[in-house]
């Protein structure tokens, strides 16, 4: 039911250049590494000052960590520091900056339309934003882990490939106690689709400003 376009034909064509180049490879790096703080930053905003569930904790503790793992392989394909995210040390400019809260608001947005009260969009938009998200995250991370494999990388990825199928799994879980669960999924998912096609264009569009 989830309305998802899978990208995965481009994704693998632009990673094949990416880590074909050691800067843009060292960029890619620096934008997942991102990415994942952004997320974890996005789970614990959402967190009530109580009653924070452990799975919570958990999810928030492996993307913080996936972020980490990600600054330290940039090591692995470059000399050059990459202390911060700035938009010279990342690929796909503002729609990789803007990614995330761009579907966080939109989601919001939605589930107020629908009649959910002010707490119960923070916590239904954690749930479905971060299913999207996982769901992407699905489709990406093996296309760029068998991307590393052919290429003879040393960069690692494999860790969080499974930690984010864990993630997913849980999300769905989390979607069979919410009322009309996936039919909410399948929107959020279609507004998530459209924000990573701007976001894949934004990255092509950093590879050819490279080249």
């Amino acid at each position: 039911m989830t309305t998802f376009t899978s990208y995965a034909k481009h994704i693998e064509q632009l990673l094949i250049t990416i880590v074909d180049s050691n800067e843009l490879h060292a960029k890619w790096l620096n934008t997942l590494s991102f990415l994942e703080n952004s997320g974890a930053r996005k789970i614990a905003a959402c967190e009530h000052p109580t009653l924070v569930k452990e799975e919570m904790l958990k999810h928030a503790a492996e993307e913080f960590r996936h972020a980490h793992h990600l600054k330290r392989q940039i090591q692995r394909v470059s000399a050059k520091p990459m202390s911060t995210y700035s938009l010279s040390l990342i690929l796909g400019g503002t729609a990789t900056l803007h990614y995330l809260s761009a579907l966080d608001l939109r989601a919001s947005r939605y589930l107020r339309m629908q009649g959910f009260c002010k707490h119960s969009v923070k916590e239904a938009a954690y749930l479905l934003v971060t299913y999207a998200i996982e769901l992407r995250a699905d489709e990406l991370y093996p296309i760029y882990d068998k991307v590393l494999r052919k290429a003879g990388s040393r960069v690692a990825v494999k860790s969080i490939l499974l930690e984010e199928k864990e993630h997913l799994a849980e999300m769905e879980e989390g979607l069979k106690k919410l009322s009309s669960g996936f039919a909410h999924a399948a929107h959020v998912c279609a507004l998530e689709s459209n924000l990573c096609k701007l976001w894949l264009a934004g990255v092509a569009k950093s590879i050819s400003a490279q080249d």
